[in-house]
């Protein structure tokens, strides 16, 4: 999506806009140069909520950065949170898979991308509201994670939308559930939780943010060049290709989408620590 996003940039901008990949700790390392940078506009960061909202207190004494340091700009996709299973599994159903969890606790095992990462988040709530125990395991990555399901080493698959359509559409994959409030036209054809009685929202938001000190005018430009990339025909199209759903949340209000995901989640935090299982 940053790549993409980078050459519709460039022709608002006209510019060169350069993506740099700044991998470790979960993403961590990039939002910690994010809120180092010089606030001179020249430097963005992709932020994935909700793990940019997290780390500042599951990582506390440890994290680089603050949501103070980062002022978010625009979310720019929204991906929600699919449970699923190979084709030939026995459940059927989101109601089959929780009885038989209820029936046999722990003997299912669903995949996520890490602890505190937006899939493993949501499965940890469809956990609570169906009152089961689930087996969690972590993956590097959802491709690994869909390989394990199809050669039948995991029970489950839990993770985004994007990552697995083309199996559910294929027929490698049956979706058990959708976490989202209304059914998603690439993959009409899973029920959401909520349908299901499991009231259950969960996705990926992925967006972009500069460092805390940028001055107004700078970042209004930075809002302006988003707001026509992302209006650009021929991005949605290819945001279209990629299965990534476009919703943009703009400025202020991507500031207190940020701000409000992080003291909800920190409430269930101090309620109760979600812990690698």
């Amino acid at each position: 999506m940053a790549r993409i996003f980078a050459k519709y940039a460039e022709e608002e901008l006209g510019q060169r806009v350069v993506v740099v990949n700044r991998p470790g700790a979960g993403g961590e390392l990039g939002w910690v140069h994010l809120a180092n940078a010089a606030p001179d506009g020249y430097t963005l960061g992709l932020i994935n909520s909700p793990v940019v909202e997290v780390y500042p207190f599951t990582r506390e004494g440890s994290v680089g950065y603050s949501l103070d340091d980062i002022r978010p700009l625009a979310n720019i996709i929204t991906d929600p949170g699919v449970l699923a299973v190979a084709a030939n599994s026995p459940y059927q159903t989101l109601e089959s898979f929780v009885t038989a969890v209820q029936e046999n606790p722990r003997s299912v095992v669903v995949s996520h991308e890490g602890i505190g990462g937006d899939d493993h988040l949501a499965a940890l709530n469809f956990a609570k509201e169906a009152d089961i125990d689930l087996n969690f395991v972590s993956y590097s990555g959802n491709a690994e994670a869909t390989a394990a399901l199809l050669g039948g080493h995991i029970t489950a698959f839990q993770g985004n939308m994007s990552e697995v359509v083309n199996q559910i559409n294929e027929g490698k994959v049956r979706g058990l559930a959708v976490w989202s409030n209304e059914r998603i036209d690439a993959i009409s054809q899973v029920p959401t939780g909520k349908e299901q009685g499991y009231d259950v929202l969960a996705a990926a938001s992925r967006g972009f943010a500069v460092p805390a000190g940028v001055s107004q005018p700078v970042y209004d430009k930075l809002l302006s060049v988003t707001r026509e990339v992302v209006e650009n025909p021929e991005f949605l199209a290819e945001m279209a290709q990629l299965n990534m759903p476009v919703n943009p949340i703009y400025g202020q209000d991507y500031v207190d989408f940020i701000h409000e995901s992080h003291d909800r989640l920190k409430a269930l935090w101090d309620q109760e620590p979600w812990i690698e299982q």
